[in-house]
C-alpha cells in the first residue's frame, strides 16, 4: 500500500491569518515597568543614573502608549513617581551633605 503520488495537496493548505488582539489583551508596557523599577532602585540605593533612566523610560512609555483612559492615568502616574524620585534623590543629597 505505497502511494506513488505526493501526499501533500496544495488545494488543502490553509494560509495562516494572524489573530486580532484587542487593546485589553495587548502586551504589557516594557518601558513603564523599567521606569517603575528604575525609580524604586534609584530611591532605595540612591542611584542617580537609575532614576534619570527611569524618567526617560517613563516619558517614552507615555509617548508610545495607546490613547485610552486607563493607560493615560498609568503613564502619568509613572512620570509623577519617577519625577518625585528625582526630587527626593537630590533633596537627600542636599540635606545629608
Amino acid at each position: 500500500m505505497r502511494r506513488t503520488t505526493d501526499p501533500r495537496r496544495p488545494q488543502d493548505v490553509i494560509p495562516y491569518k494572524q489573530p486580532k488582539v484587542s487593546s485589553e489583551d495587548a502586551d504589557p508596557d516594557a518601558f513603564g515597568l523599567i521606569s517603575l523599577l528604575g525609580a524604586f532602585v534609584g530611591l532605595v540605593f540612591r542611584n542617580k543614573q537609575s532614576v534619570w533612566i527611569s524618567l526617560i523610560a517613563s516619558i517614552i512609555s507615555q509617548l508610545t502608549g495607546k490613547m485610552s483612559e486607563r493607560e493615560h492615568r498609568q503613564g502619568s502616574g509613572t512620570i509623577a513617581f519617577t519625577a518625585m524620585g528625582v526630587v527626593m534623590l537630590y533633596m537627600q543629597v542636599r540635606f545629608y551633605c
